[in-house]
C-alpha cells in the first residue's frame, strides 16, 4: 500500500509540474490595430470600399480569435469613423478611418434663353440653364455677371436669381458692343468647386446703322 501511495504521489507531482510549464509557455496576447486611414472617396461614390489588414496579424502571443467591428470589404460613407478590433478573451483596439470627399460638383454646360441682345430702352430678361449636382455633397451654386464695360456699374445688369438675369441692351459709349460674362460657380460642402462661363453680347453701333455683321457667336468658357 505504500508503494502504491508513492507511485499515486509521484505521478500527481509529475501532472502538477507538466501543467505548471505548459502555462508559462502560454505567451501574453499583444494586441494592436492598424495605423489610422484617411483614404478618397471612390469616383462617383459617397463613400469607399475599403480593406484592412488580415485580423489574424493583429496579436502577438495567445489572442484567439480577432475580429473586426466592420467587416473587411465594408462602405464606409465620407466622414470619421471607428473600427474596433476584438480578441476572444475580450481584448480590444481601435483605428479611424477617414473618407474625404475631393471630387468637384459635375456643372453642365451653360446655355442662354438669348444667343444676342437687341438694343431697346429696356432691361432684357435672359435665362441661364445648367445643372449641378454632386457624388455625395449638397451643392451651392452661385451666379455671377461682368462686362466689357469699364465703367460698368450694378445699374448695367441684375441678377434676379441663379437662373434669371435682366442686361442692359444698349452698345457701349465708344459705339462697340456690350459684351457680357455670366459665371456661375459650384461649390460642394468639403469646398470642392468647378466654375462654367458663357457670353452674351448688345449688337454695336456700326451694326445698328447696317455698316457691319451683326451676327454674335456665343462661345462657352470652360475653366
Amino acid at each position: 500500500m505504500k508503494l502504491v501511495a508513492t507511485l499515486l504521489s509521484a505521478v500527481i507531482i509529475c501532472s502538477t509540474i507538466s501543467l505548471s510549464a505548459q502555462t508559462n509557455n502560454v505567451q501574453t496576447c499583444m494586441l494592436s490595430c492598424p495605423s489610422n486611414m484617411v483614404v478618397k472617396s471612390d469616383a462617383g461614390m459617397e463613400g469607399a470600399l475599403l480593406s484592412f489588414p488580415a485580423s489574424a496579424s493583429l496579436g502577438i502571443g495567445d489572442c484567439g480569435t480577432i475580429t473586426y467591428s466592420r467587416p473587411n470589404g465594408s462602405f464606409f460613407r465620407i466622414g470619421s469613423h471607428s473600427v474596433i478590433a476584438t480578441t476572444s478573451f475580450g481584448q480590444k483596439c481601435f483605428f479611424t478611418v477617414t473618407v474625404t470627399d475631393n471630387e468637384p460638383p459635375v456643372l453642365s454646360e451653360l446655355t442662354l434663353s438669348s444667343k444676342r441682345l437687341s438694343p431697346t430702352n429696356k432691361m432684357k430678361k435672359v435665362a441661364v440653364y445648367y445643372s449641378a449636382s454632386d457624388n455625395a455633397q449638397v451643392v451651392t451654386s452661385v451666379l455671377s455677371v461682368s462686362s466689357n464695360d469699364p465703367d460698368a456699374n450694378n445699374r448695367d445688369w441684375q441678377v434676379v436669381n441663379n437662373h434669371l438675369v435682366r442686361l442692359k441692351t444698349t452698345p457701349l459709349a465708344s459705339g462697340e458692343a456690350r459684351v457680357y460674362t455670366i459665371t456661375v460657380n459650384s461649390r460642394d460642402g468639403a469646398g470642392n468647386m468647378t466654375k462654367r462661363s458663357t457670353s452674351i453680347a448688345s449688337k454695336s453701333l456700326a451694326s445698328i446703322f447696317g455698316t457691319e455683321d451683326a451676327t454674335v457667336t456665343v462661345q462657352p468658357v470652360h475653366q
